[in-house]
């Protein structure tokens, strides 16, 4: 294995001068030392519901060995929300990867693509050795209730335009890294032949043509969307902005107390099970949906809040303008009766309303909670909509 690693190297060399600092670090004592720790860790890759494809094999590569994705073939399952299709020894323990090696199809681009690349390891094994809250430290002693939090899975994603990027994951918690790479385009026609005669076809237009015949209902909103933008990506892209802003909010009743927050946020990143929600992610990106639990004195409530994809792209646009590093703030003010609720995105002078938010509320009584609750609001009828490149059913205007 150690061989792979290397004959990758060689093949990253002429691309990848500029990262031989890293290697330099990884040659060092310490890092030797570091890198004698294992984990029990599970790899997945995935894509946008509306970025649909096929992967065609996808290796994560260590000294461990390595580690293949097995499963469904399909890489249209949400952002960072792959699963590994094999079972492995929980009690096992595993060297961390250092590279990726995969081959993928986007459909959107009528494209295959292949991409060999170093990865992150030192930022890798932080997270492994501690995710910060709301993850523990992975031991042999993490408490039955706490496993949830135990970071244990790498999850490589594939957007449309080649580019593929890298998650980290507890069930609690999703982390995207601050790395991406760019696939170059496969003409290899033995790989291609591969994927078009499984299904019986001639060549790759046939292939292609059967994902964007109206025949395959499936995929109904892709192709509209498709039809009406030319591509997905540039809407992807906005999904991954960061900005540099925390939730906050204001009860007016002050006997309240937050019990937990659960955010998803338009990047695929998420958190469960936290009061602290604004030590989780520095410079999130826009705000999806919100879990929120709260405490008055004998009533216990369940928030429930989607954003609106249209007015969230549009606010957090107009607030920040081309200055995404200024500081804001996130402002949701309940009523004393909690069914009431101002949201406003706060930077500098400006103050800009979020009205389209779908939200339901449910009491408990705090001495007796069944696990139900009593819907006491919500402001919109039916289902809530979700964002577009979360849901087959959805299309943007």
């Amino acid at each position: 294995m150690i061989k792979k690693i290397c004959q990758l190297w060689l093949l990253l060399f002429p691309l990848l001068a500029s990262c031989a600092g890293k290697m330099d670090i990884q040659e060092t004592k310490e890092s030797n030392q570091m890198e004698n720790e294992r984990f029990y860790y599970e790899v997945s890759c995935s894509g946008p519901k509306l970025g649909p494809g096929d992967y065609v094999s996808v290796e994560f590569i260590g000294e461990s060995g390595t580690f293949k994705c097995f499963g469904n073939e399909s890489i249209g399952i949400g952002m960072g929300k792959g699963y590994d299709g094999v079972a492995r020894e929980r009690s096992r323990k595993y060297l961390l990867p250092k590279a990726i090696e995969a081959t993928w199809v986007s459909w959107t681009d009528r494209k295959v693509y292949t991409v060999a690349s170093l990865i992150p390891y030192d930022t890798i094994l932080s997270l492994f050795r501690n995710g910060g809250d709301p993850c523990v430290p992975a031991s042999e002693n993490v408490p039955i209730d706490k496993t949830s939090h135990v970071i244990e899975c790498l999850d490589l994603c594939f957007l449309p335009g080649g580019k593929v990027i890298l998650y980290v994951k507890a069930a609690a918690k999703t982390i995207l890294l601050d790395w991406s790479a760019t696939g170059n385009e496969v003409t290899d026609d033995n790989i291609l032949r591969h994927l078009y005669r499984q299904y019986g076809l001639k060549n790759m237009d046939n292939y292609y043509d059967m994902f964007y015949s109206d025949e395959d209902s499936d995929y109904a909103s892709w192709r509209f969307y498709m039809s009406k933008h030319g591509s997905v990506a540039p809407l992807l892209e906005r999904y991954l902005q960061r900005f540099n802003y925390k939730l906050n909010f204001e009860f007016e009743n002050k006997e309240t107390s937050i019990c937990g927050i659960e955010s998803e946020f338009t990047n695929g990143e998420l958190h469960w099970e936290t009061p602290k929600y604004n030590d989780v992610f520095k410079s999130p990106s826009r705000l999806k949906e919100s879990r929120i639990e709260w405490n008055t004195k004998d009533s216990h409530y369940t928030c429930f809040m989607y954003f609106n994809e249209a007015e969230v792209l549009k606010v957090f646009d107009e607030a920040y303008g081309e200055d995404r590093t200024q500081k804001g703030e996130l402002k949701i003010k309940v009523c004393k009766y909690n069914n009431l609720f101002d949201i406003s995105l706060n930077v500098g002078d400006k103050s800009i309303k979020l009205e389209k938010t779908a939200i339901r509320v449910f009491q408990d009584p705090i001495e007796d909670p069944d696990g139900k609750g009593t819907l006491i609001y919500k402001n919109y009828e039916g289902n809530h909509t979700n964002f577009f490149a979360d849901d087959e059913k959805y299309v943007v205007e």
